[in-house]
Order: C-alpha cells, then sequence, then structure tokens
C-alpha cells in the first residue's frame, strides 16, 4: 500500500485540494531555520495575510525537527527528517468533520480495529475550558470512553506562535501495541513511556484568539493535522519500530551489509543495544542528509548549515562504532535515492552535486573524529581516575578549537562515559573567542560608537538618500559632530579649518556603506568652507553621516549646502558592483545552482567576492567564467533597479542573501533577462559600462569557501598592461620572443635541475667518503655500527636531510648492505635532525630504526619515526645532538648484545 498516494486521494475525494510539499527551507519565515510542520507552508493562510487557493487542503510534506536530535538512536520512533500527512481547513470545517474523516481513513482505508485507539484531549486550564465537543464525537464515532484521556495545556494546547494571536487545543489519536510491548502497569496509559502507546495523529483546533490577556472565540475557525508517515506505517507492520517499517528496511540492510552487524530489536545485551542505537542513528540521519542537501542546505558553520554538518558527523561517528573504517555515507545514499527518489526526484537531480559535499565532509571529518575520540577518551579516563563527574569545559573548547570538534558529539560521549560538561562555562570560551576573532576581522569598517550620540542630532525626519538618481544636490547641515585627536566625538556647532568631523544632511547623495558597497567619498561646499569626504557610514537606522575634515574655512549647523560626489570614484565603485552580479550569474551557469554568495566588497579599484563551492575550481573553469563576463559586458546589456513586493521578486526567481533580512518591499537588479539579485546598491546603466572584467586572484578561505578578487574598467586595463610589461622584461631577459618564454623558462627549469642532480650526486660522494674515512666505527664479528655528527666537520658542504638519507643508501652498498647500523646526525637551520638506517638482516635480528628514533627524540626536544630499515627525527635543541647520537649507539649496541 502506498499510504502517500492513498492518504491524498482519499482528503481529495472530501473536496481538498493536493498541493506538494514545500521544502525543507521555509519560505518567507525567519523564524525558523528549517521546515518544522505540515501547516508551515500555510501560515499566511492562518495569519489572514494571504488568501488560500482553496479552503480545503492536503499535502505530504517533508519535515526536519532538531529538538528529536538527541532522542533519535535511543528509541524506536524519533527521527530527526519524516513526512507528515496533513489535511487543513481554513474557515470550513472543524471538530466535527475533522475527527469523522481522521477515524474513518484509520479504521476504513488502513483496516486498522477501533479498538486499538484511544484519544487525548485538552482537559482545559484557567480562562480556557476543557475541549468536551471533542470528548462526545470520540465517543460518538466509536472510541471508548475509558480510552479518552485529559491532557493538560502543555500537551494539548497549541500556539499562539508568539505573544499574541491564534491558538487552540488539539486531540492525538494514540494506538495501543499492546501489553505485550508495555510495562505491565494496569495503569499504563498515551503517557507512559514505556513504547505500548504510539501517537500517530495530532488534529489542532484554532479556535481561539490570546491578546495578551483573554482567549476569545474566533469568528472563523481552522483544522490543521499531522499524521507522521513513518509512525502510521509502523501500525500497519504492527511493529512499535519505524526502522522496522518499508521506509526503512531496505537502508537499514545496506548498512548491515557495510557494517557487518545485525540490527534485532529483540536483542538486549548491553552489545547489541548499542549496535542498533547506531543502526537507528545511521539510518535515520542519512535519509535526512540527502533530503537536506537536494533542498538547498550545504554545511557551514552556522544556522541550517551547522544543522546538516551536525547530522553528517554524527553519522560518521556511529558508523565507526559500528566497525566501518572506508567511507560509507554515499553507499547508503545510493540506496536512498533508489528509494525515495521516484517520489521526490529533486534527490536524483542534486546526486551529483549530494554525494561530492558528503565525501568531502565525510573525508574532512574523519581524520578530526579519529583524533577527537582519541584525546577526549584519554582525558576521559584522566578525570575518572580523579574520581571526577564533571569534565573541564576548556578542554571541551580545545577539542572544539583546535580540531573542530563539535561539543554535541563531546557531549554525548561524556553521557556515554558517566560524565556532565558544564555548557555554560564552555558557551563563555566560545563567546570570548568569538569576540577575539572578531576584532581581527580585516575590513571591519562599521561604526560601533553609541547611537545615542546620533539621536541626540536626529531631527525630525531621517536622512533622505537620493543617491540612486544624482551625484549632487543641494541640502541643509542638520547636524555636526567634532572629533577630537583622541577620536573621541562631541556634537559641535561649527567645524573649521584642519578639523575633522562628521556632516549629516537632510537629504544626501552620498552612499552609505552597505551591503559590501564601500561608503562615497566628494566635498561638501558650503558658502564660507569645504568639507572634504572621505567615507561614509550609516551608524543607525535613517542617518548617513559624511566622516572628513574641513579643508578651507567654516561650515556651521543649519547652514545651505551643495553635496557632490566623487563621480568618477562612484563610478568605478558602480562597475564593481555590477561586476558582481555577472559574476555571481557566471558561477552558477558554470558550477550549478549549489554556488552562493558568501559576502563581498566592493571598491573603486577592485572588489572582493566570496562564494560557496565544494569543489576548487580549475583554472579553464575560472578562465570559462571569465569569458562569460566579457561577453555580456561586449553585449552592452541593460542593467534594471526597480522596488516591488518580496513574493513578486520570488516569482521573478530574484537572488538573495540568506543571512539578508528584507522587508516587504525589496529593491531589484536585474540584468537582461539573466540575473535578477536583491540589491540595495549602485549599479551601471548598462554592461558596456564595465569595460573590462579581469579576475586577479582566486583562493581559499575557509571549508568549502572561496574568493575571487577582481577588477574592472580601467583598473583591469592597467593591471593587464603592467603584466604585459613584466612579459616583456623576462621575456628580454631570456633573449626571446614573448611567446617563446614558457618554452625557454621550461628548457632553463630542465638544466637547473640537471646542474642541481649533479651537485647533489658530488656532495654525496663528498660526504660519504670523509664518513668511511673519519666515522665513528663500532666494529664486531658480528655487525658494524657507523655513527657521524655531520655538523661537526667543516669540510662537508651543505646537506639536506634528503641527501642524507642517500648518503646512508652509498654507505650501504660499500659494506654490501650486511650487518650494518648506521646513525647520521646533522643541525640544519639551527636544528638537530637525525637519519638512521640498518641492513635488512639486522631488522630480522630485531634493530627497528623507527622505534629506536622515538626513543632518542625527546633528548634533542622534538619527535621523530619511520620503518624498520630508515627513520629520522628532529628536535629543537642543537646542543644536544651529540648526546642522542651517544644514546642511539648504546641502545643499539645493547640490544645486539655487544658490549664493547
Amino acid at each position: 500500500m502506498d499510504l502517500r498516494k492513498e492518504f491524498l486521494a482519499y482528503f481529495e475525494k472530501k473536496d481538498h485540494l493536493v498541493l506538494p510539499s514545500s521544502g525543507l527551507i521555509p519560505k518567507n519565515d525567519p523564524s525558523v531555520l528549517l521546515t518544522t510542520a505540515g501547516m508551515q507552508q500555510f501560515k499566511p493562510y492562518y495569519l489572514g495575510t494571504e488568501k488560500p487557493p482553496s479552503s480545503r487542503i492536503c499535502t505530504v510534506q517533508k519535515c526536519f525537527r532538531t529538538s528529536d536530535i538527541e532522542s533519535v538512536g535511543y528509541t524506536e520512533r524519533h527521527l530527526t527528517f519524516f513526512e507528515m500527512l496533513g489535511n487543513f481547513s481554513f474557515g470550513d470545517y472543524f471538530k466535527k468533520e475533522a475527527i469523522e474523516f481522521a477515524l474513518k481513513f484509520i479504521t476504513g482505508v488502513l483496516k486498522i480495529p477501533l479498538g486499538r485507539l484511544s484519544a487525548g484531549v485538552f482537559e482545559g486550564d484557567a480562562g480556557i475550558p476543557a475541549d468536551e465537543e471533542s470528548i462526545k464525537l470520540w465517543i460518538k464515532n466509536g472510541i471508548n470512553p475509558e480510552k479518552i484521556y485529559r491532557y493538560g495545556k502543555k500537551e494539548n494546547f497549541w500556539g499562539p506562535a508568539g505573544d499574541t494571536g491564534p491558538c487552540g487545543p488539539c486531540t492525538e489519536i494514540y494506538y495501543d501495541f499492546g501489553v505485550s510491548h508495555g510495562c505491565g502497569r494496569e495503569d499504563c496509559s498515551p503517557s507512559c513511556e514505556c513504547g505500548r502507546f504510539m501517537e500517530i495523529w495530532n488534529l489542532v483546533f484554532t479556535q481561539y484568539n490570546f491578546d495578551g490577556k483573554k482567549y476569545s472565540e474566533l469568528p472563523d475557525k481552522n483544522i490543521d493535522t499531522g499524521m507522521g508517515l513513518e509512525r502510521i506505517a509502523a501500525v500497519l507492520e504492527g511493529s512499535p519500530s519505524v526502522f522496522k517499517t518499508p521506509l526503512f528496511k531496505d537502508i537499514v540492510q545496506k548498512i548491515e551489509e557495510i557494517s557487518g552487524k545485525e540490527f534485532n530489536i529483540k536483542k538486549t545485551d548491553e552489545n547489541s543495544r548499542e549496535v542498533n542505537r547506531a543502526i537507528r542513528i545511521l539510518a535515520d540521519h542519512s535519509r535526512a542528509i540527502y533530503f537536506l542537501i537536494s533542498d538547498g542546505v550545504t554545511p557551514s558553520n552556522e544556522g541550517r548549515g551547522y544543522i546538516l554538518r551536525r547530522i553528517i558527523r554524527r553519522a560518521i561517528r556511529f558508523g565507526k562504532i559500528l566497525g566501518i573504517d572506508d567511507y560509507f555515507l554515499n553507499r547508503i545514499g545510493i540506496q536512498i535515492l533508489e528509494q525515495y527518489g521516484s517520489y521526490y526526484p529533486g534527490l536524483v537531480d542534486k546526486k551529483e552535486f549530494s554525494f561530492k559535499v558528503v565525501s568531502d565532509e565525510e573525508e574532512r571529518f574523519t581524520k578530526t573524529l579519529e583524533e577527537g575520540v582519541s584525546i577526549l577518551l584519554d582525558k576521559i579516563r584522566q578525570e575518572k581516575s580523579r574520581g571526577n563527574n564533571f569534565f573541564d569545559p576548556q578542554d571541551a573548547f580545545r577539542l572544539y578549537d583546535t580540531f573542530g570538534f563539535p561539543v554535541e558529539l563531546t557531549v554525548e560521549i561524556l553521557k556515554e562515559n558517566g560524565l556532565s560538561l558544564n555548557m555554560k562555562k564552555f558557551s563563555e570560551y566560545l563567546n570570548r573567542h568569538v569576540e577575539k576573532s572578531k576584532k581581527k576581522t580585516a575590513f571591519d569598517k562599521k561604526i560601533t560608537e553609541d547611537p545615542g550620540l546620533y539621536k541626540k542630532i536626529q531631527h525630525e525626519a531621517p536622512v533622505e538618500f537620493e543617491g540612486f538618481y544624482k551625484d549632487n544636490l543641494f541640502s541643509k547641515v542638520t547636524g555636526l559632530l567634532k572629533t577630537g585627536d583622541d577620536g573621541k566625538k562631541e556634537i559641535a556647532g561649527k567645524l573649521s579649518a584642519g578639523e575633522k568631523g562628521e556632516i549629516i544632511l537632510g537629504v544626501t547623495p552620498f552612499y552609505a556603506e552597505k551591503g559590501g558597497q564601500a561608503g562615497d567619498s566628494g566635498i561638501i561646499k558650503g558658502g564660507h568652507g569645504i568639507f572634504e569626504v572621505n567615507d561614509s557610514q550609516a551608524p543607525m537606522e535613517g542617518i548617513i553621516i559624511h566622516r572628513g575634515v574641513i579643508k578651507e574655512g567654516v561650515i556651521k549647523e543649519g547652514e545651505e549646502v551643495e553635496a557632490v560626489v566623487d563621480r568618477r570614484r562612484r563610478i568605478d565603485i558602480r562597475r564593481n558592483h555590477t561586476a558582481t552580479h555577472l559574476l555571481h550569474w557566471a558561477l552558477r551557469q558554470v558550477f550549478g545552482d549549489e554556488v552562493k554568495q558568501s559576502g563581498s566588497f566592493v571598491t573603486n579599484s577592485y572588489f572582493r567576492f566570496d562564494y560557496t563551492i565544494f569543489r576548487p575550481p580549475s583554472k579553464g573553469q575560472l578562465e570559462k567564467v571569465e569569458r562569460m563576463v566579457n561577453e555580456k559586458i561586449i553585449k552592452n546589456d541593460t542593467v534594471k533597479c526597480f522596488e516591488t513586493t518580496r513574493e513578486y521578486a520570488n516569482e521573478l526567481g530574484a537572488v538573495a542573501l540568506f543571512e539578508e533580512k528584507y522587508g516587504s518591499y525589496v529593491r531589484v537588479v536585474e540584468i537582461d533577462n539573466y540575473s535578477r539579485e536583491l540589491c540595495g546598491g549602485i549599479h551601471s546603466k548598462r554592461t558596456g559600462e564595465l569595460g573590462l572584467f579581469k579576475i586577479i586572484s582566486d583562493s581559499s578561505i575557509g571549508a568549502n569557501l572561496r574568493r575571487i578578487e577582481a577588477e574592472t574598467g580601467i583598473y583591469a586595463y592597467e593591471s593587464m598592461v603592467e603584466r604585459e610589461h613584466i612579459l616583456e622584461k623576462i621575456s628580454g631577459s631570456l633573449e626571446t620572443e614573448a611567446t617563446g618564454t614558457p618554452e625557454k623558462i621550461i628548457d632553463l627549469k630542465n638544466k637547473i635541475q640537471s646542474i642541481k642532480e649533479e651537485l647533489d650526486s658530488i656532495k654525496i660522494k663528498m660526504v660519504t667518503d670523509i664518513i668511511l674515512q673519519d666515522g665513528v666505527h663500532k666494529i664486531s664479528s658480528d655487525f658494524k655500527i657507523i655513527s657521524f655528527n655531520i655538523s661537526c666537520d667543516n669540510n662537508i658542504p651543505e646537506i639536506d636531510i634528503g641527501l642524507m638519507g642517500q648518503v646512508i643508501d652509498r654507505i650501504k652498498d660499500y659494506y654490501g648492505n650486511n650487518n650494518l647500523f648506521i646513525i647520521l646526525g646533522h643541525i640544519i637551520k639551527n636544528k638537530p635532525v637525525i637519519v638512521l638506517g640498518c641492513s635488512k638482516d639486522l631488522v630480522d635480528r630485531g634493530i627497528r630504526c623507527g622505534e629506536l628514533a622515538g626513543e632518542i627524540a625527546p633528548i634533542v626536544g622534538g619527535g621523530g619515526g619511520g620503518r624498520p630499515d630508515f627513520a629520522q627525527l628532529g628536535g629543537s635543541l642543537p646542543e644536544k645532538l651529540n648526546e642522542a647520537l651517544k644514546s642511539a649507539v648504546k641502545k643499539t649496541e645493547n640490544l645486539m648484545g655487544d658490549k664493547n
């Protein structure tokens, strides 16, 4: 039975409009990071801000709830990602129909016995009566009165979403799996956590409005219901475990196949419980991962991206607990796509991208996990040996800061080992770290003064900005601030020659730094003075300040002035700003919609553009991006800027930054018919004004985060001319044409390499001859030891640690690579290094160069290791080099049993 189709077909026959699931990223709902319920896409209908397409609607909605992450794995029914079957009424039917519809679907379509069902209802609260109507309706529809349970406001009352608004009681339908699945107590009920009862359907009756003091009946009442697909599937399977349903069966089998472990909830020994828990977590999280990515969520360190990263990392950890050593998530992902791809084609469409994202995250975190868990378990053993029940928050922070080890995993592992963590103290360490990071952030040009100073000089109306259409105008000085040598500001009535300060105008053409675009510069001319504007900022809503210095004369508060923007600089800035939009478009064309702008900074001379991407772009791909932008510049496409509603901008497909906050009306920048973005900046009128576009650099600035720096116009031209001059100088020095320069350089490099190899060969022979002549030889009937400190002989040419290894090979060849142990020491760049080597027969007799390197490395304040027949070490104490060499010789002699 296809439960989704049966549910939608049933309610379609009840005159419901079938609508598709919305995405897991909510549209126009900043109150939540992810879609958590079926009603979420219908909030505007419930709030009355939009009219629904039908008064009756039904859906199968993809949902994700972070509140259940910690419970997943510990029970048979908790999930992060799930599908919600829901029917909704907007001022149409109410309790009678909702209860009848639900019961008839369960008993009539699904053939679930009525005797297995019970109901929970609202018992009433201060100012709100009990839901007696629902009780009567349940009884009328065949529910035994003894199986109707009354619960309080916490369990059976929904809303309001804020401090005031629509709200109402709810009623749940529970399924009873029977006494054999429960605690055995006579008073066992749906409120018991033994697992006997499972909530399968929740019906919310939005019938009240709360005004902050009292509840009053709404004239138009609404219905919002939700039935978990996985839970009703478990009921039909006759098992209280959602992981035994067809929705998880093949996924679980794939995990069993990869791990070699068995999922068996009937086994209750400790090891089986651990295996079952890990498989449940892996099954749930794996499914959630691919749905989140297909809906546009990408891993990051904040918001919904952090939620995704967290469940990926949790899945990896429990995969390792199951003994899966290799990368494995995408093997499970193949099964998930096979199972869900026909109903959710977006999963298949995003397969390549999803698998790349998961592969990158898994590869990156696996090493972190191994190191972090090893360190954490060692710390746990130390705390337990001291008899402590609490883990040091500073150690938890070090794990987070140094290894990127998530604190949630730390807490989970501590819980498994009977320890707890003071999260408040951990947060203090984290907050201090964040504040330090903020202070070190480059390009942080925002004003941080107390806005109270600006409020004092803000008059009747906010500053009007007319810079979209003008670059000079006449205005009135409405406020002045004088800046002292110590940087402190004070309100002033005038500014005189040489004084630094800030001017506020009633109307201004100056663009204040915002959205990554640098503030305008220029001059403000009064009747008796000139103020040079070096920067324009917006310290608070409605205020634009012009920061600079009086070049001559005096400017007073209240006088009429002319504000003149540096037009040439502004033209260069708007070229670069429009170029960011073209670049964003081109990147998405080449790499797909997974590319998202993460930030930008636009000046007159260049701009930087930060973007998320999950594979480093090749040189060829960047050249393609650059070419596409220049082709659009040559086409001289029209750039239009207009204001519209947020909803219409969405319909147009305008790209918005998730971290930006937008109002009801937004400004759209549209380039021809291919690029549309929400943007409040200043732009060129046609793409041809950019003249030329050149990428200067592309570099990584974080995990899956890159930065392009680029130039346009005359700056791009000058950069290209400068590079041409450099090429001319190089080709001139090489006495060749510019076109022949690469081949000439390659030829020179090959010659240099050949000479270097000849020189190295000479060095190796010289050093070997000196060691064979002057080295300390310990010779017995069984074996030879050669120990030599290269740094003590002034006749030896400078060699590196790589050549020292080749010297050992030559000495082995000289002695026939038999019964031989060699220890060479040297000081390179004031750091001691030691190289050890031995013949194969000594390895067979128990010599281990790698182990020996590890033993003597502490003498020189360092570490080392390697193979049984070759190893090296380094340190920080050059004065201890001879002591370390002697120790190595002695340890080798003792090991071989020769005390001479």
